[in-house]
């Protein structure tokens, strides 16, 4: 009778330890027999380990893992840098029998706290690339495991959980305990769309895609937000769209707000239990702003999106993202003295045809670029024309990062007085680098309009002139010696 009892408490202890852990979504499944798993007293001169197996949740299968370490494999992917602490329960004492049925009323707090109990020393560790963390050299004792810290893209934490060395299982005793706390995680990337506008004024597009997390059962979403804080070169901040699967998500899913240079996504309660049955989905926010000016030419940001994080202080920051920018300065002169600048010059610039050639052909592609709707640049007093804001390239689509791009100017209308050139002559290829230009990026010449010629300027009236200047002394000589003639007879 004394055997059956004990026996039965063994069974009840197992059943107990099995179900502490099965309650924290640790462990599934029933148990299978293991070299690892001891029987008869407990040694309580030995010492045991804590395994965490860390994972994202798992999507759509029915894998198992028991506390010896047997099981199904893990499907999903291991998560790496995530603390976790094992701190020891003195409270209780495991040698005592009336000890062990405490445990089931144990109710850890989210802030791993165990309100009535005391605590003796700590064990931490860090789960590396398997998502591994062991905490050893564990006396025999009930402990409080807690997830201490976890990289940002964390954003389901798992609860603490109390576990015991040794833990019950398969009417033995197990001192290397292996657990599987899950999480949801999420990521985040920041694009720019293929640039449309090339000039100042223009839109400039920044796809952010967020990662859903795959969330337990039981686990809640308390807060889903993407923000993108626009650079102050940047105005008009917005977003174009949120799409899932490349469809608009319904508008009363989301908030959107635009306050100074940040615009905001945020789910609302709709949208938070709608995102809930998106687990391992994308969602895509294009986020815009308006190039109004363009400083060094390099205008750099990026996006944070905050999941389960309600005070919005532990968000997950995308790697920024830089658009390039440059101007171009035009000087006209009078090609005969190339130091007087000529003021009413008209110019248009277009896109070249082969933006990133060695050499800037004149060869256009597309429409002529427009500043508040006016394609047209105009000499100043000095002749010059500052062009300011030319897209050069980005950090993301062809050509990534270029220093410079190829456009061409095309002269429309000469100042007064002088020859508006045609066909060829009227196109100049410039290259484009970023930032502003110190000096002039190309000087373009005038010549001066003919004139019709004055009147006896020509051959003919330069002979009359000839012809009548020579009869004149002619007949001024003629007429000085009849003059001296006429005085010598009258002495």
């Amino acid at each position: 009778m004394a055997d059956s009892k004990a026996t039965w408490g063994k069974r009840a202890l197992a059943g107990m330890g099995a179900l502490t852990l099965a309650a924290a979504g640790l462990i599934g499944g029933s148990a299978a027999a293991s070299a690892a798993t001891d029987y008869g007293n407990i040694n309580h001169d030995a010492t045991g380990s804590i395994n965490i197996h860390k994972h994202k949740h798992q999507n759509g299968t029915d894998a198992v893992q028991n506390p010896d370490g047997s099981g199904t494999a893990i499907p999903s992917d291991p998560i790496a840098g995530v603390t976790f602490t094992a701190r020891k329960i003195t409270s209780i004492n495991l040698s005592d029998s009336a000890a062990w049925g405490q445990l089931k009323d144990l109710k850890p707090g989210a802030d791993c706290s165990l309100p009535g109990q005391t605590f003796g020393p700590e064990a931490s560790d860090v789960t590396n690339a398997a998502g591994l963390a062991t905490l050893g050299g564990l006396s025999v004792g009930a402990y409080l495991v807690c997830e201490t810290d976890a990289p940002a893209k964390v954003v389901d934490r798992a609860l603490p959980f109390i576990v015991t060395i040794p833990l019950p299982h398969d009417q033995g005793w197990i001192y290397d305990v292996n657990v599987y706390p899950k999480n949801g995680t999420s990521g985040i990337e920041k694009s720019i769309s293929p640039q449309e506008g090339l000039i100042l004024g223009s839109l400039v597009k920044f796809p952010v895609t967020t990662d859903v997390p795959t969330f337990g059962k039981d686990s809640k979403l308390a807060n889903y937000i993407i923000t993108d804080t626009l650079d102050s070169r940047l105005g008009s901040a917005g977003v174009e769209s949120v799409k899932l699967d490349g469809i608009d998500v319904p508008a009363a899913y989301y908030a959107v707000s635009a306050v100074g240079q940040k615009a905001t996504v945020e789910f609302t309660a709709e949208g938070l239990a709608w995102l809930k049955t998106k687990g391992g989905k994308q969602i895509v926010t294009t986020f815009q702003g308006t190039v109004t000016k363009i400083g060094d030419g390099a205008i750099t940001n990026e996006a944070t999106v905050f999941v389960n994080d309600p005070k919005n202080k532990n968000g997950l920051t995308s790697d920024p993202v830089t658009t390039n920018w440059g101007d171009v300065k035009i000087l006209k002169t009078d090609e005969s003295k190339p130091a007087k600048g000529l003021e009413g010059a008209e110019f248009e610039v277009y896109a070249a045809a082969n933006p990133y050639a060695a050499t800037c052909g004149k060869e256009i592609t597309g429409a002529a670029l427009s500043i508040n709707g006016s394609p047209v640049f105009t000499s100043g007093t000095d002749g010059s024309i500052n062009i300011a804001g030319l897209f050069i390239s980005d950090s993301v689509n062809e050509s990534i990062n270029a220093e410079a791009r190829c456009y061409v100017l095309k002269e429309t209308k000469a100042p007064s007085g002088f020859v508006t050139p045609a066909g060829d002559k009227a196109l100049t290829a410039v290259s484009v680098t970023k930032g502003l230009t110190n000096g002039f990026d190309v000087t373009i010449t005038n010549t001066q309009q003919e004139v019709p010629e004055l009147p006896l300027t020509g051959a003919n009236g330069q002979m009359v002139m000839i012809v009548g200047g020579t009869a004149v002394l002619l007949i001024a000589g003629g007429l000085v010696a009849l003059n001296r003639r006429r005085a010598t007879s009258q002495k």
